[in-house]
Order: structure tokens, then sequence, then C-alpha cells
């Protein structure tokens, strides 16, 4: 039920995330774009500018929050793959937030020399190895089926942003749909294994 709630969710926020930004392109885009890239473009500075990716970094840091501290609470009560699993995840979801709050791929970094593209691609394969190296932990559950949907609306993202091609769905649109999910997934794991180990027969 969870499941199906939350990805229908994400096809649904996505899709009016896209049409809001159809209808007037020029004044919502700047919703999904930094404040530092519309201010270079010229663009109007709307109260509103910004604010898809504030909430995308609201979600990579509620995932982390739960990830990691659910982490530590549990270990040693829990078997040390489950708070493993929640604890790396969290640190990946920490520094995917940073990054989308303060512009380090497109910003920082780059002012340093190093290419967006290799930041991108960084945060890309330390995701990709976490997901790898737990794959037994979550693909066996029916939870697991948010990471999928999340790396399903990634790879999208990832697809538009490389190709420069229209699939439907905004890119922007696509990256708050797999947060979304990935952030779903945490806080429903971190709940269910917080729940096991503090049950009285876990005592």
């Amino acid at each position: 039920m969870l499941v199906g709630s939350v990805v229908a969710a994400s096809v649904a926020a996505a899709a009016a995330l896209t049409v809001v930004i159809g209808l007037e392109p020029e004044w919502y885009g700047v919703a999904v774009r930094d404040v530092l890239a519309v201010a270079r473009a010229g663009d109007p500075l709307t109260f509103y500018a910004g604010w898809v990716t504030y909430l995308g970094a609201l979600g990579w840091f509620a995932a982390a929050t739960a990830g990691v501290l659910t982490g530590l609470v549990l270990r040693g009560r829990a078997p040390r793959r489950r708070t493993s699993l929640l604890l790396w995840g969290g640190l990946v979801s920490l520094a995917m937030g940073v990054d989308d709050l303060f512009m380090f791929h497109d910003g920082v970094l780059a002012w340093q020399g190093v290419p967006e593209e290799a930041t991108m691609a960084a945060l890309g394969l330390a995701a990709a190895v976490w997901a790898l190296t737990f794959l037994g932990s979550w693909a066996r559950e029916l939870t697991g089926l948010l990471l999928v949907a999340a790396g399903a609306w990634f790879a999208h993202s990832v697809l538009v942003d490389v190709l420069d091609v229209s699939l439907l769905v905004h890119e922007e649109a696509s990256k708050l749909a797999a947060v979304l999910c990935w952030t779903a997934w945490f806080t429903a794991v971190s709940a269910r294994e917080l729940r096991r180990a503090t049950a009285p027969a876990a005592r």
C-alpha cells in the first residue's frame, strides 16, 4: 500500500510540475533552478526562485537524518548489515543534500576547476556502490521498489540532461520524484527497524 501510494505520488508530482513549468517557462521555470543560476541568466528573481531545489534538499536531509540516526541508535541492537545499510545510505543522502543546497557541483567545486560532470558522476557512483553493496538487504523487500523507482527517475533525469531531449517529464520534475521515493524508503525502513528493535520481544 505504502509503495504504491508513494510511486503514484511521485508520478503525480512530476506530471504536475512539468505541466506548470510548461504553462509559463520563463516565470515558473525559475522555481526549479538554483537562485545563482537564475541571477546569472538575468531571469526574474521571484519569491519562489529555487523552491524545488530547496524542497529536494529537504528530502535529502530528511533521508540522511533517518538513516544516520537509526543506524547509530541500533548499533549493537540490530544485525550489523541492517544498521550499515541505513548509516551509509544516510551519509550518501547527506552528500547529495549538501551538494544540492550549497551548489557544490556547479558552484564551489566548479570554481576550483572540478568539472560539474565529475562531481555528479562521483555522487552517482557513491549511490550505486551503496545500492549494490547492500542489494541483498533491500531488494528482497517490497519497500525496495521505492529505491528502484528512485533509480528510474534519476536515470530519466540524467538522460534528459545528457541527451538534451524532452522525454515527457521535465528534468527537474523527475529529480524531485526521485528524491520523494528515496526519502520515503529511508523513512519507512528506519521506522520499521526502530519498531522491531524496541518491541518487547526484542528487549
